[in-house]
């Protein structure tokens, strides 16, 4: 056995999981012969790239909710991107509404729903912020269609760099996370565990070339914050697929985003609301665009 060892930032990360998505069998079945639905995420935007092979200007903005560094934010609304159906290998732009009324409503079990995560714990269980703006939250994308999921056994498949890892069980976390904050420096969210075909680094690699990935170190200074280290072991041909396949997705740009203007939301985050946080983030550039 081989091995090599590499260290990927979290953009990097997105890359090669969204190579592996798009290249799964049941995607590429139900892109041929069905329907593909990606959620809007950071993650997922690699996903339409890899799959559509197409740019998405500003990936940073195929999100709703974003975590910047003053906290859990909303993404600016004027720059948004939609989510993406794609129905026999024809894409189009979807909104909330379409997602509900026309495009759920057609999908089964041989159809494929696509969907970033917030979190990841050891067991494999993932699980989404749920952004909760004073208590009027109505559960966003993933309320929005995980019912339609569970009952039409739509496969979901959900995307996560390993720096979404928690400690502990988010089994018993998530249900802790709604309701009432006495201070909140961000979007008050609650939280919700969702099951699914999860694809983290470790299955990409496997799946794109055969090698295991074991992660051996986490973090880093000068823009490695949020990486992973990580050894790959595998046969000589493996490890030279995975080592080119590293070559080419190192160096990925870090994104980038710009948020709802703080001085004009009443959500309930105290970077509105406290006079120490606002004067703070008026002076910290580094706490996020806004």
């Amino acid at each position: 056995m081989e091995r090599v060892l590499l260290t990927l930032t979290s953009s990097e990360a997105k890359r090669l999981i969204g190579q592996a998505i798009a290249t799964l069998p049941e995607v590429q079945a139900a892109y041929r012969d069905g329907i593909v639905f990606i959620a809007t995420s950071t993650s997922t935007a690699y996903v339409v790239e890899e799959l559509l092979a197409r740019d998405v200007a500003g990936k940073g903005f195929f999100t709703a909710g974003v975590v910047v560094p003053r906290g859990i934010c909303l993404t600016a609304a004027t720059q948004r991107h939609q989510y993406i159906g794609i129905n026999k290998g024809v894409a189009a732009n979807v909104g909330r509404r379409e997602l509900q009324d026309t495009w759920l409503p057609a999908m089964g079990p041989d159809d494929v729903f696509i969907k970033g995560v917030n979190a990841i714990d050891a067991t494999g269980a993932a699980a989404i912020l749920l952004g909760n703006e004073r208590g009027r939250g109505s559960g966003g994308t993933i309320a929005t269609a995980l019912g339609a999921i569970s009952a039409r056994g739509i496969q979901l498949i959900l995307a996560a760099g390993l720096e979404k890892l928690i400690p502990g069980s988010l089994a018993e976390v998530a249900p802790t996370v709604g309701g009432h904050f006495r201070y909140a420096a961000g979007l008050p969210s609650g939280m919700i565990q969702v099951k699914g075909n999860l694809v983290t680094e470790i299955e990409a690699f496997h799946a794109l070339t055969g090698v295991k990935a074991v992660p051996i170190a986490a973090g880093g200074i000068g823009g490695a914050e949020g990486a992973h280290t990580i050894i790959l072991e595998g046969t000589s041909p493996q490890v030279e697929a995975a080592w080119a396949l590293f070559k080419r997705i190192k160096g990925e740009p870090p994104l980038t985003t710009t948020t709802e203007d703080c001085d004009q939301c009443e959500r309930g985050c105290q970077f509105n609301i406290d006079p120490d946080l606002i004067a703070l983030r008026k002076t910290r550039a580094v706490l996020g665009a806004s």
